[in-house]
């Protein structure tokens, strides 16, 4: 019996271990936005004076200033919390925070992605 209480003893030590990880978190003063929601690109060629125009992806990014230094992060678009909800939501001087995803991507020059479903407000810009 000993030997199965720590059995479950290391392996409840093991998960705490490993989901501790999962926790990391990037806080940061927003500096600027960058992006468009919507590009309008001219046709060429349009008959008769008229021009047609085209909708392009929406895209958006923050440019944070950390502790650490300042990151630029580029933002995927998703369901749950979209890109033009954020963009609409958060403003230059905001503080915000963003939780390591499964897609945040931040490399040792500061320059990622995350999906718009890590990002969090915490604090008004004054």
């Amino acid at each position: 019996m000993r030997l199965y209480k720590k059995i479950l003893a290391t392996g409840a030590l093991i998960a705490s271990v490993g989901l501790s990880g999962c926790g990391d978190t990037l806080e940061g003063t927003v500096k600027e936005e960058f992006g468009s929601a919507q590009i309008i690109e001219e046709s060429s060629g349009a008959m008769f004076g008229n021009e047609s125009v085209k909708i392009s992806n929406q895209t958006y990014g923050l440019v944070l200033e950390t502790d650490k230094g300042e990151y630029v992060i580029t933002v995927n678009n998703h369901n749950r919390k979209p890109v033009m909800g954020l963009a609409k939501a958060i403003e230059t001087g905001d503080r915000i925070r963003i939780t390591y995803g499964f897609n945040t991507r931040i490399g040792d020059d500061r320059i990622g992605k995350t999906d718009s479903d890590t990002i969090e407000l915490i604090e008004r810009g004054k």
